[in-house]
């Protein structure tokens, strides 16, 4: 089978080299030429969307946003006017629950799949072949789909059924925990710093007892060593997520008011020029509005 793979950022790059180290011949578009100059000569490089869908059974896209899934799928360059009768596309991006849904029937009245598998794992993660995908939608490439995902960086798999909203709610959720984690971080370690006592030492205290998981020793460490300039998710896809989770929660009539909090930290954050700066400086805000205090 013919696989596309539309989205060269820094998850997506690190995808396109796990697939070309397992062997996968690819077909490859992004919106910015220059980053598909390193993958000539390894890789089918198209200078359409619709060339690519014409080409490919499966296509694979993760790009930035909601409006930038439908910027690739609808309209007449367009993925669900140029795929081939019973393609899938597979869509890694974080996105919200109704621009999932409403994808689903774009393609579904052209007769293609849509399915979701959002992708849980920083680029380094993926990298080390560590990423959880939750998937959900129907598919008849459901096999082939799953061993490309694998090849790309997959290791732990979740199915949450046949509503292609669902993988969309779950990774909205996972990325509210981890957010979150972040603002009680940032606040903690700042309470610590303006008491006087030693961050790093807490740092180590709490990575290895009760707050050993992997969000507190990678991104509480970022926070200690302060650098936030190097970023593996950005502070303004950070914004992106907390507004499309405080918008599910509008929708399902639940409250979130962490989000709130964290959404306007965030903003304080882009107007401070950070929003390129990795998500965890929201940490930096908090100091400097403690500070002013």
């Amino acid at each position: 089978m013919e696989i596309g793979f539309i989205g060269l950022g820094n998850l997506g790059t690190v995808m396109v080299d796990n697939l070309l180290e397992r062997g996968r011949h690819l077909h490859l578009y992004n919106r910015s030429k220059q980053k598909l100059k390193a993958y000539e000569g390894k890789a089918t490089i198209h200078e359409s969307i619709a060339s690519l869908a014409e080409a490919c059974d499966i296509i694979i896209s993760i790009v930035s946003d909601d409006k930038a899934v439908e910027a690739i799928s609808l309209g007449d360059d367009g993925l669900v006017n140029n795929m081939k009768k019973g393609a899938v596309h597979v869509c890694l991006s974080t996105i919200a629950p109704a621009t999932s849904a409403s994808l689903h029937e774009a393609h579904q009245q052209k007769g293609l799949e849509y399915f979701s598998a959002t992708v849980i794992g920083r680029p380094e993660v993926a990298k080390a072949r560590n990423t959880t995908v939750c998937m959900s939608g129907i598919t008849q490439h459901k096999e082939a789909v799953v061993e490309v995902l694998k090849d790309l960086g997959g290791k732990n798999f979740y199915d949450f059924g046949e509503d292609v909203r669902s993988a969309a709610v779950i990774k909205l959720c996972n990325n509210f925990l981890i957010l979150a984690a972040l603002e009680a971080m940032g606040e903690a370690f700042n309470l610590v710093a303006k008491s006087g006592a030693d961050t790093a030492a807490f740092f180590q205290m709490i990575t290895e007892t009760l707050f050993s998981a992997p969000i507190y020793k990678i991104y509480g460490k970022i926070i200690v060593d302060k650098t936030y300039d190097t970023p593996g998710f950005t502070s303004q896809l950070g914004l992106k997520d907390t507004k499309l989770a405080l918008a599910l929660a509008e929708e399902v009539g639940a409250t979130v008011p962490i989000a709130d909090v964290v959404k306007n930290h965030f903003i304080i954050n882009h107007n401070r020029g950070r929003n390129g700066y990795d998500w965890t400086s929201i940490a930096k805000v908090i100091e400097e509005e403690s500070s002013s205090l």
